[in-house]
């Protein structure tokens, strides 16, 4: 899918991973979603992970699947030949929202992404942060994914639900070891 050596388009809004970064990737979103079919392809500079799977029943193994941690959402997008067409033409910028990448860029005096860095929202969609407000640093991508599903599951595990208060037991360390 990806080259040896990955590829960033447009300053590092998206970036096709080379062979180390997938299948460091690719072990991580196996690890949250349960799964040992899970091939990670991309991401993008919010932190949204592209990946396809190849032993599903219902998923086609060469449609990409988009999963965002922040909002622990994930959907069908395109197919392997799509997203790598879009990548050639750089299409696939305007698809990732490269305005606000560029406005992120600018306000923050940052050139471009590294591969395998993201800029998250400043506080986890799913617990009540706002996309729009983002951090100013960049955070490295399979930390703040792990990061993310940590979270989450720790959430699971409370009983928490939408709209519920945020027990202070998520945070606390020593309550989790």
């Amino acid at each position: 899918m990806a080259s040896k050596q990955g590829q960033t388009v447009a300053w590092g809004a998206f970036q096709v991973f080379g062979g180390r970064r997938r299948d460091q990737v690719s072990e991580l979103l196996g690890d949250v979603f349960g799964r040992d079919d899970v091939e990670a392809l991309a991401a993008d500079w919010r932190g949204v992970v592209y990946f396809t799977l190849a032993e599903d029943e219902t998923v086609d193994p060469e449609t990409v699947i988009g999963f965002d941690p922040s909002s622990g959402s994930s959907g069908e997008l395109a197919t392997v030949d799509e997203v790598l067409a879009a990548v050639r033409s750089g299409e696939v910028a305007d698809a990732v929202d490269v305005a606000s990448f560029d406005a992120w860029r600018t306000a923050t005096g940052t050139r471009s992404l590294d591969m395998g860095s993201c800029v998250p929202p400043a506080l986890f969609e799913f617990l009540g942060g706002d996309p729009a407000e983002r951090v100013t640093e960049p955070e490295d991508l399979v930390t703040y994914v792990a990061t993310a599903a940590a979270i989450m599951g720790r959430l699971e595990k409370l009983g928490v639900e939408p709209g519920d208060e945020i027990p202070d037991e998520v945070f606390d360390e020593s309550y989790w070891q």
